[in-house]
């Protein structure tokens, strides 16, 4: 009887742990589309490697949540969740545009070594550094989304000149005291930013498959119309936190 009675608790112990360790493979994944994004960069092939580059995207911005729900670090505390995501963020977030601006010459030859290694010595403090949000979860500084930036420049075909000013600029907003939002973390208008998260990241995605194709220019204007304004939520909502602190 009595092993009747612990055969329970110890199916539930088991299927929790196998849940947690489900959870981590998950995250797990997203260096694995950064791989496969690596694979498509040395193929010449832009399109895929930001599609792999989405893919990477949207597994970290449900592994989180998961993990929470499902109490992943009490369920399995020998595996450090936070590193591993940290870990991939820096391989997906840092490493592969810094690749691509190197690859694809996204500015001058002159800059070409010098601003992607820039890119990855002061974004590896980024991951390091404590304090990088605020209490109501809003980055302090410009945060290291360097594969968002040079998606910017994909979709609207800048020059390298402008790519150079604008990502020189970005650098030295990293040590401002500009105030980004978290849109899956932030406190406040947490289902707003959600909302225009998961807008900017669907248009995103019809925007890159679509580039370069016959698409009806009224659908164009109107993907690109969508686009625009979920960056411009992100853009006011920062700014406007930044002036208030």
């Amino acid at each position: 009887m009595s092993s009747g009675k612990n055969f329970k608790p110890l199916a539930q112990f088991k299927y929790e742990k196998i849940l947690s360790f489900s959870i981590h493979l998950l995250t797990g994944m997203g260096i694995i589309a950064g791989f496969f994004a690596v694979i498509a960069i040395l193929n010449d092939n832009q399109k895929e490697a930001f599609l792999w580059l989405g893919l990477a995207f949207l597994i970290d911005s449900v592994d989180g949540t998961l993990a929470r729900k499902f109490n992943v670090k009490k369920n399995l505390p020998n595996i450090d969740g936070k590193m591993l995501d940290s870990i991939i963020d820096f391989f997906n977030y840092v490493i592969i545009p810094s690749i691509m601006i190197y690859w694809f010459r996204y500015v001058p030859d002159q800059f070409i070594i010098f601003i992607p290694a820039i890119l990855i010595l002061i974004s590896i403090f980024s991951y390091v550094n404590l304090n990088i949000l605020t209490d109501d979860n809003y980055y302090n500084g410009f945060p290291a989304i360097w594969n968002v930036v040079i998606l910017y420049f994909y979709i609207f075909g800048t020059s390298q000149n402008i790519n150079l000013i604008f990502l020189i600029l970005l650098i030295l907003l990293k040590f401002s005291p500009l105030k980004c939002i978290h849109p899956l973390r932030v406190k406040k208008l947490k289902n707003f930013s959600i909302f225009f998260c998961i807008l900017w990241f669907i248009t995103s995605v019809f925007l890159i498959i679509l580039k370069g194709s016959n698409l009806n220019p009224v659908y164009e204007i109107f993907l690109m119309f969508l686009w625009v304004v979920s960056n411009i939520y992100f853009i006011t909502v920062s700014v406007f936190k930044t002036l208030r602190n």
